[in-house]
């Protein structure tokens, strides 16, 4: 894991229709760079409507709060079965197919203690839902 040291203020913007950003204060001291952040999120799973729920690999969301660390909350799927559903209604688990998690790094940003407004970047892998494989077998 490569870990890149960031010395930057954070900047939470939040853009609106009826209000201006405001240009951003100079860095900090001994920073040679701002980010800016903005708290507008846009979802691209609008329409799929509780995906999680209605897969044949359903899986549930979790979250971790750390006070210290951008994002503060990362939400993380938890597949709800070793074995994936069947897709026909009434007919029992498939065992020949499992469960399993899928990873996407995120970037996260950590406060470095004492340091002010300085952090630490990196990348945390976070399981962001939950698919269907053949199980593994002595041949596979």
């Amino acid at each position: 894991m490569k870990i890149i040291d960031v010395c930057c203020s954070a900047l939470w913007v939040v853009v609106s229709s009826s209000s201006r950003v405001k240009a951003p204060p100079p860095p900090p001291p001994g920073c040679d760079s701002m980010l800016a952040f903005s708290s507008e999120v846009s979802s691209l799973t609008e329409g799929n409507g509780n995906i999680h729920t209605r897969s044949l690999s359903p899986w549930t969301w979790r979250s971790s709060t750390v006070k210290n660390r951008i994002p503060s909350t990362l939400w993380e799927a938890e597949c709800s079965s070793s074995f994936c559903s069947s897709p026909r209604p009434g007919d029992t688990d498939e065992h020949g197919l499992n469960s399993v998690p899928v990873y996407q790094n995120v970037l996260v940003l950590t406060r470095q203690e004492g340091a002010g407004r300085c952090f630490t970047a990196s990348f945390q892998s976070v399981a962001v839902g939950c698919t269907c494989v053949r199980a593994k077998t002595s041949r596979t």
